[in-house]
């Protein structure tokens, strides 16, 4: 792994830089305002979503904005501004790929890398196209403004019921169907319903933006082909046998991924799967290869604290980079209807606790060292101190006698040691 090493060496995470991006009538991006408690909601976006898109997408799809169907007619108004029927309708039609009868405001992503890989597979299938012509982007909510992103689940919750059920619409494969049978409420329903033969549930973090989104200097995009190849099957063979497999399948395959989750059947974590997962993680930016590194070692369940993983994490990751994806700034939506994102979380938390206990080791033991070297100060001078029996008592009391430039390092490793721990306290909290 020296290779990777010396890769890692490389990358340093600097002070992001948002850019403008678009028309310049054109909004950046389109923040939703949802009336009352539902605007409570938007404070709980996790902080990593992915989106899968090809030139075959629907809207407009680059590595530097993403524009709805909507956006390309130049319509961007808020949808909570608009006709809830309509709304509902559309979201509705959205969320099932149906064909559009009142345009299409929403674009779609997902908080779940198994998801999102799995539906890259499928689209490379269904559409005939090469992984290398389609595109996988993650984005930093954290560097959008409140807003930007929903949950459809809470989108389906507020329109569900804005359509007479007897409305007339059509289903999956085209027959008549009405609301009541085709519409948000049985959408809802298909969120929490068990798949047949496992375990899971048919839910797989999606969100939604409005509009556009520019995701310039806030998201990093790579095509399919660095991901999903034989670093990926080494450690996740299921993949590669999704691949092969003439079937056209997504949600059921990613239900059919997660069953050993559920089966608490734990893989062994290898040093080359952590040396897989990182040379793809590689293939994104500076500030962004660890988390999608904790979202690979997610794919599979693993011991979230395992001593392996964050040993090799410590041993190749700048300690700037580990800090950057603390649990104190890394929100993290999942419980166990995703569970490799709940994984994903506890992975991050375990890295964060690795990171500040050995800060703080490495902490203590410069202050022992930094207080050696003040002893034998101490002992050699002709201070008043110095001419004391040295021994283990109170150090506090020789400090007065002592050069600044001899404490100074003391009291900064003291104040730096006050503020890991409470950052410690705060991330386990």
């Amino acid at each position: 792994m020296n290779g990777l090493t010396a890769d890692v060496e490389k990358l340093k995470i600097g002070q992001k830089i948002h850019i403008g991006f678009g028309d310049d009538d054109d909004p950046d991006e389109v923040p939703f305002r949802p009336p009352g408690n539902l605007a409570a909601k938007l404070h709980d976006t996790p902080r990593y979503l992915f989106r899968v898109f090809s030139d075959a997408s629907e809207g407009e799809n680059s590595s530097k904005c993403m524009k709805s169907v909507d956006a390309v007619d130049k319509t961007f108004e808020d949808i909570f501004a608009r006709d809830t029927f309509t709304v509902a309708l559309t979201l509705n039609e959205h969320l099932r790929w149906q064909p559009k009868s009142y345009g299409d405001p929403f674009i779609s992503w997902t908080t779940s890398l198994l998801n999102a890989i799995q539906y890259a597979i499928y689209k490379h299938k269904k559409q005939s196209t090469k992984l290398s012509a389609i595109s996988l982007c993650i984005v930093d909510t954290t560097l959008f403004p409140k807003g930007v992103f929903m949950e459809d689940l809470d989108l389906i919750e507020k329109f569900h019921d804005k359509v007479p059920d007897d409305y007339p619409v059509i289903d999956e494969k085209d027959r008549p169907s009405t609301w009541g049978k085709r519409g948000l409420d049985n959408m809802r329903e298909l969120r929490t319903q068990l798949f047949y033969n496992y375990l899971g549930v048919y839910y797989f973090g999606e969100y939604l933006s409005q509009g556009q989104t520019n995701i310039e200097g806030r998201s990093c995009t790579v095509t399919c082909d660095k991901i999903i190849n034989s670093n990926l099957f080494a450690f996740m063979p299921q993949f590669e046998d999704e691949l092969k497999d003439k079937s056209l399948r997504w949600a059921n395959a990613v239900i059919e991924l997660r069953q050993p989750f559920y089966i608490k059947k734990q893989k062994e974590m290898k040093k080359s799967d952590f040396s897989n997962a990182t040379t793809i993680a590689l293939e994104f930016d500076t500030a962004w290869f660890l988390p999608m590194l904790a979202n690979l070692l997610a794919l599979n369940p693993r011991t979230a604290r395992d001593p392996r993983i964050m040993g090799w994490t410590w041993e190749h990751f700048r300690e700037e980079v580990m800090h950057h994806l603390s649990p104190k700034v890394t929100n993290v939506v999942a419980n166990d209807n995703i569970p490799e994102v709940f994984h994903f979380g506890k992975i991050i938390h375990g890295i964060g606790e690795y990171y500040y206990t050995r800060s703080v080791a490495r902490l203590m033991s410069s202050m022992e060292e930094t207080t050696d070297i003040i002893r034998h100060f101490i002992r050699e001078s002709g201070t008043p101190g110095g001419r004391k029996m040295f021994g283990p008592g109170d150090l506090a009391w020789y400090l007065p006698t002592v050069d600044h430039d001899y404490v100074q390092p003391l009291m900064q490793s003291l104040e730096t040691l006050r503020g890991t721990i409470q950052e410690l306290q705060e991330d386990t909290t």
